[in-house]
């Protein structure tokens, strides 16, 4: 869902020229939103029904897919031949706020959510740390895109977008290193929660992780984000789970920690 697209990989095509296989398309982008969309209202109603507003952010997501899905169908129309070029600027600034700012403070708050009744402090911490890191990488990768429209230029290159973005932090970070940090914010808070079908949905996206950096490097932001939307499909039926979506208060993650990550008075564990 983030990261710089691997340069020289390939050279960029108009979109619809025929040159390469069209594996990712506007329509393709618009159907994943279409479905997503009553997918996520769904999920919405069934916690409201259930009275599980810790479930909520949880359930929204879809709903967020859609819309970002939505935004990348209109920057492949604005860069199709004759297509409205006006579009893919501030289409694609919308597609990267998700895919560079959005989901890195999320998934850590759909998280801390679920945890809401009595979390086991250790597991507590950890979440608000990976809060507090992905709003930081968040502003740090979305705020200079937002600042200085040159650093991203949107283009096909072999039948996948290539946002081609210019990262303040590339200077300093490599790059599969901070895409391994993203990737960990992103999954982490899905792979400590107690319901198996959650940790799957976590393990899914590690797993769609790897595979766009393997297969499509050119491309990865575009493609993850692809892949993870799809993968947010099954949120319905996780959040169906008989299993408990919330660590019980003994668990493995209800270690001894310091007294200043535990809730309650001072010298309370």
């Amino acid at each position: 869902m983030a990261g710089t697209s691997a340069p020289g990989w390939g050279k960029p095509h108009a979109a619809g020229d025929g040159s390469t296989p069209m594996c990712f398309s506007s329509s393709a982008s618009f159907v994943v939103a279409a479905v997503l969309l009553p997918l996520g209202v769904a999920s919405v109603r069934y916690c409201q029904a259930q009275q599980r507003s810790d479930l909520l952010p949880l359930a929204l997501t879809p709903v967020f897919f859609s819309v970002q899905q939505a935004l990348e169908g209109l920057v492949w129309l604005g860069l199709e031949p004759g297509g409205a070029a006006w579009l893919v600027h501030p289409a694609a600034l919308g597609y990267l706020f998700f895919a560079y700012a959005f989901w890195l403070a999320w998934l850590p708050w759909c998280g801390l959510r679920l945890g809401v009744h009595a979390p086991p402090p250790l597991r507590r911490w950890v979440l608000r740390s990976l809060l507090v890191l992905g709003l930081l990488a968040g502003a740090g990768l979305w705020l200079p895109l937002l600042i200085d429209g040159s650093l991203f230029q949107p283009a096909v290159v072999q039948g996948s977008l290539d946002y081609h973005t210019t990262l303040l932090a590339d200077r300093w970070i490599n790059l599969g290193f901070g895409s391994t940090v993203y990737g960990l914010i992103i999954a982490m808070p899905l792979m400590i929660s107690a319901s198996v079908r959650l940790r799957l949905f976590g393990g899914c996206l590690l797993v769609a992780f790897l595979i766009s950096h393997l297969a499509y490097g050119y491309a990865f932001t575009s493609v993850w984000c692809f892949f993870s939307a799809v993968l947010s499909a099954s949120l319905p039926w996780i959040l169906s789970d008989p299993q408990p979506l919330v660590i019980p208060a003994r668990s493995r993650w209800d270690l001894q920690v310091p007294s200043r990550f535990a809730s309650g008075p001072p010298g309370q564990t």
